[in-house]
């Protein structure tokens, strides 16, 4: 179980666990537009599932309200707040390890790494291109989200490829994707643009249970 603090939303719970916000919504009955609040409790995962989940929390300033639907302004890079990292450790694995695939690139461009989170222990990286290049899905996988509610990543596209891995397409012009569809490795899925950014890039995270990981290490 999570416990919501000020500034969380139910689609950053989501994404910082490595779920899907429907699936959250699912388990919790929680209903359109999916409000929470500071105290409640959030269950991470199906309770059919004998899982253990522990949560390593770093503290956030944020005002006081009764709804936790507050703005955050940066949702990466650390300029502005510190970043939560939920952790959590499951029982069994999945039949598919996405560490053995070949992932591709998901943008023409230059890159550099990106640190995310205050503490700079987790990783993306930002892909600087042209306005209105292609953003390509990086390995096949499940359209879990499609939108901007997570403050600081624009228009975003998160895709979950299996039971562990997650990968998130940051700062998209047009989304070309929805919810719930299955997208195949190399599918143009968005254009770069600049949508909760200063620059035109595409920030591209690989999430591994939720925890950012460096994509250099699965990319070719």
């Amino acid at each position: 179980m999570y416990t919501v603090k000020p500034g969380d939303t139910l689609f950053s719970i989501a994404f910082y666990s490595g779920n899907a916000y429907r699936d959250l919504a699912k388990w919790n009955n929680i209903a359109p537009p999916y409000s929470i609040y500071p105290n409640q409790l959030i269950r991470l995962r199906s309770s059919n599932k004998k899982v253990k989940i522990k949560e390593k929390l770093h503290s956030i300033s944020a005002d006081n309200q009764e709804l936790v639907d507050v703005p955050a302004p940066q949702a990466y890079r650390g300029r502005e707040e510190k970043h939560r990292k939920i952790q959590f450790d499951r029982s069994g694995s999945s039949t598919k390890s996405y560490k053995d695939e070949k992932w591709t690139w998901p943008a023409i461009g230059t890159n550099k790494v990106a640190t995310v989170g205050i503490e700079g222990s987790n990783r993306g990286i930002d892909i600087k291109g042209k306005a209105g290049s292609s953003i390509l899905a990086a390995a096949s996988g499940k359209v879990v989200y499609a939108g901007n509610a997570l403050k600081g990543y624009g228009n975003l596209i998160v895709i979950k490829h299996d039971d562990e891995y997650l990968s998130a397409y940051a700062h998209n012009d047009k989304i070309l994707v929805t919810e719930q569809s299955f997208v195949k490795q190399g599918e143009k899925i968005a254009t770069m643009g600049s949508t909760g950014s200063s620059e035109t890039m595409l920030h591209f995270e690989i999430r591994k249970m939720g925890r950012s990981i460096d994509p250099l290490n699965y990319l070719p």
